[in-house]
């Protein structure tokens, strides 16, 4: 009769290998986790820092746009005041043409009126 406390078990039947691989697998398997975990920290401080910064950057945006509106209501301000200023260079233009024209016509009619008076003492 054949011995069988001689006999090798194979090694998959062994408990010692099993525990051995069960602590090593937990041991992979918190490592891995804990890794993730500190990548997963390390990822969501970023976004926070992110998304403060696109806060920020909206702000900044928002007051930008305020300016940008205010500065658009004085272009159109100055434009209509330009306009006006327009008009009012053109009426002045046309009223000191005019007085040109006056005051030639002055002239002309001031020089007949010395014609007139040197012939009244010429003939006098």
């Amino acid at each position: 009769m054949a011995k069988t406390d001689n006999v090798k078990q194979p090694f998959y039947k062994n408990i010692w290998i099993w525990f051995v691989v069960t602590v090593v697998a937990a041991f992979g398997v918190t490592f891995f986790v804990m890794d993730d975990s500190a990548e997963l920290e390390a990822l969501e401080n970023n976004n926070t820092t992110l998304q403060e910064e696109n806060k920020a950057l909206e702000e900044k945006l928002n007051l930008l746009e305020d300016e940008n509106s205010s500065l658009e209501e004085t272009v159109l301000t100055l434009e209509e005041e330009n306009s006006n200023l327009v008009s009012d260079n053109e009426l002045l233009y046309s009223d000191i043409t005019y007085l040109v024209e006056y005051v030639t016509e002055l002239e002309t009619a001031l020089n007949e009126a010395y014609e007139i008076i040197d012939s009244y003492e010429a003939a006098n």
